[in-house]
């Protein structure tokens, strides 16, 4: 029997409040036939009414407990023991962080334990089994899906069905005189529930993937055929969108001709066979070289690039332009962002589109060089708006009043320069320094055009 492997937990008896993790390996009447991680117990059977399922993942959402509350505090595994829930109460927190639990139901420990809340979960709603509730319903197995439910391959999907349906197993019976069919084992709810996932989701959707698969090697061997009848010649296949193909033949198929002759290649284009929206290009030649060639001038592609809100404005630009200036140096057919998933597509052949990717990557990398220019650049304002007001305080008069001549930093300050101005492109032009001219100075008059900007 092939198991869906459904992980449950159990404890050693009814007045036990420890559960230790534990997966299924076989159902008999009214056991339940267990193994344990790292095999650090022999696999056991166990009665049902001493297993449960794992709670669903959902129970531990939005859970904060409080003092006095009832817990499962999670034990690690030992070289004794495999690992476990077992119950207890929260006793004191400390600084929000640290539970100290007391174990319930009289445990072998005889302290309390110190716990970070990810140690801790509700108490468990799932109930152990009830004998009595628990049925069994096999399902039949098309007969073009015998192969797959036989293989490894199922396992997951039996798997995700037990899961899914709180199942206590789903697996495949391999009795080899008889067709395979699934076995589910649960409550009346659980089983049907999985049936239902099996029969109307699973199996339509693993029937039409082996006609697929069987459609693929039809055409592999169609291929095949091809390449055998070309001989030595080389060939690529691949696919476009087919809102590109008026593109590659060209008005009155001047385009195609041109490649056909440049590079001295067979070039066809077909509908694709599983895609209304994709077209298939094959492209045959002497030379693998020409071949290559020829398909970088066809491999039209469309990509998308996610962009973090608060980098929009440093990589679109001021009025697109950043875009357009990719768009342009990389000779895309387009370049243009989406504000709706705050994304830019890029469209364009494949290199076309690869150097356009790298552009923009780049100049994301400098967002955070800027961002740290722009900081140490109001820091040193700053410190010589501070070294202005002591040469006031110091030389008095007209003179001690005004800002040194020449100084060449603009009044920059914290209130004045938003972060948001990043999105708008590059950071404020540094200016000043021994040497420049031009340059917007505060002097003994005020502001004022020209000049040499007097070092410091």
């Amino acid at each position: 029997m092939a198991s869906g492997g459904q992980c449950v937990e159990v404890r050693k008896s009814a007045d036990s409040a420890t559960w230790y993790n534990a997966s299924v390996v076989d159902i008999s009447d009214d056991h339940v036939r267990v193994s344990f991680e790292n095999d650090v117990w022999p696999s056991k059977e166990v009665p049902m009414s001493l297993v449960r399922l794992k709670p669903p993942a959902s129970e531990a959402e939005n859970f904060a407990p409080q003092v006095d509350d009832e817990v499962e505090v999670h034990l690690a595994a030992t070289e004794a023991n495999p690992s476990g829930w077992s119950r207890g109460k929260v006793k004191t927190i400390r600084s929000r962080t640290f539970y100290f639990v007391t174990f319930a139901g009289g445990s072998h420990r005889s302290q309390d334990i110190i716990v970070e809340r990810s140690s801790l979960r509700r108490p468990s709603s799932s109930p152990a089994f009830d004998q009595q509730a628990v049925i069994r319903r096999t399902i039949p197995v098309d007969p073009g899906l015998h192969a797959w439910i036989r293989s490894a391959d199922s396992h997951g999907c039996l798997s995700n069905v037990a899961a899914k349906s709180s199942l206590l197993s789903a697996s495949c019976t391999m009795d080899k005189k008889r067709a395979p069919r699934v076995l589910l084992v649960g409550d009346e709810h659980a089983v049907t529930l999985g049936e239902k996932l099996l029969s109307q989701i699973h199996f339509k959707n693993q029937i039409k993937m082996q006609q697929f698969h069987e459609y693929r090697e039809y055409y592999l061997e169609r291929i095949k055929w091809y390449e055998q009848w070309n001989g030595g010649k080389h060939k690529e296949v691949f696919s476009v969108d087919t809102t590109f193909v008026g593109r590659i033949i060209g008005k009155k198929g001047e385009n195609i001709q041109k490649l056909r002759q440049d590079y001295e290649v067979e070039i066809e284009v077909e509908a694709s066979p599983t895609s209304w929206v994709e077209s298939v290009i094959t492209i045959t030649g002497e030379s693998a070289e020409a071949v290559k060639k020829a398909r970088e001038q066809m491999e039209y592609i469309t990509e998308s690039i996610e962009i973090e809100p608060d980098q929009v404005g440093w990589i679109v630009g001021k009025g697109y332009q950043n875009l357009t200036e990719i768009q342009t140096n990389a000779g895309l057919q387009y370049a243009r962002f989406d504000s709706k998933t705050s994304s830019i597509e890029l469209r364009g052949l494949r290199q076309q589109v690869e150097d356009a990717k790298l552009m923009v990557q780049v100049h994301r990398d400098y967002l955070a060089v800027y961002q740290d220019m722009s900081k140490e650049q109001r820091t040193l304002a700053k410190e010589f708006a501070e070294l202005d007001r002591r040469g006031g305080k110091k030389g008095g008069g007209k003179k001690g009043g005004g800002r040194s001549r020449g100084s060449g930093w603009a009044d920059l300050n914290d209130e004045e320069e938003s972060e948001g101005e990043w999105d708008q492109w590059a950071p404020p032009p540094l200016r000043g320094g021994k040497g420049e001219k031009g340059g917007k100075g505060v002097g003994k008059s005020g502001v004022g055009k020209g000049g040499k900007a007097r070092e410091r």
